[in-house]
């Protein structure tokens, strides 16, 4: 083995457990957003995000465009309008509280210090490059990351589970599939994605989700740092 390539939401940080804890204060106190019960609210918003990004994904809008198209549209089906320039103002607000939210995790730094001195390391995630480049900064990760060892679906064109997404590092490495390994949270991203060029993979299984049957990973961990007796 020589390269190990993360995941970064839910693998290096806990990207749910904060996106819930700050979306539901700011549908709290947002003026709008406040007169509808928060769970409730939350998770209507969290089906709408969930239903429109595919747009994002295939680039039919922009990062921007979808995060106001889901508040807009969750506050639609409440019966209540909101302009597009109410909803960038809220999202501009989400995203600063977001990341102000962020701290290192020793914890994650400890087990990149250790995997540093055996492997070569990368970083391959969905979503925004906006807010993944500024939760590397955020989360003290850039020492183990540079620029040229991340590869982010929205600034490259190709997203996870898209073989060509792992061949992009794999060549930057120049490493081939069986010495890489992936460790993520998803099994179609980060689990069949991989396994299916020829990678071997961990799954980052927390919660007890239940395996896929379309690929089987060289282990399952419930905590990031089983990787450190794994690999060692």
């Amino acid at each position: 083995m020589k390269l190990v390539l993360f995941d970064l939401d839910d693998t290096l940080f806990d990207f749910s457990r904060t996106w819930d804890i700050v979306l539901k204060r700011m549908f709290a106190e947002h003026t709008v957003t406040r007169v509808y019960e928060t769970e409730a609210f939350f998770e209507a918003f969290q089906r709408k995000s969930d239903e429109l990004y595919a747009l994002y994904e295939q680039r039919i809008c922009t990062i921007e465009e979808y995060r106001c198209r889901r508040l807009i549209e969750t506050l639609k089906d409440y019966g209540c309008e909101m302009s597009t320039s109410q909803a960038m103002a809220f999202n501009l607000e989400f995203v600063r509280q977001y990341l102000d939210s962020l701290e290192p995790d020793k914890k994650v730094q400890d087990l990149l210090h250790k995997l540093e001195e055996s492997y070569l390391l990368g970083i391959i995630t969905n979503g925004p490059h906006d807010m993944q480049e500024a939760k590397l900064e955020k989360l003290g990760l850039k020492r183990f990351f540079q620029a040229d060892r991340v590869w982010i679906s929205n600034a490259v064109g190709v997203a996870k589970p898209d073989p060509r997404i792992y061949q992009m590092a794999l060549d930057h490495f120049g490493v081939s599939p069986e010495d890489a390994l992936f460790v993520g949270d998803s099994w179609p991203a980060d689990v069949a994605g991989p396994i299916r060029i020829g990678m071997q993979a961990v799954w980052l299984n927390k919660y007890g989700k239940e395996p896929g049957r379309n690929a089987v990973p060289r282990a399952i961990i419930k905590e990031l740092h089983e990787l450190i007796d794994l690999l060692s």
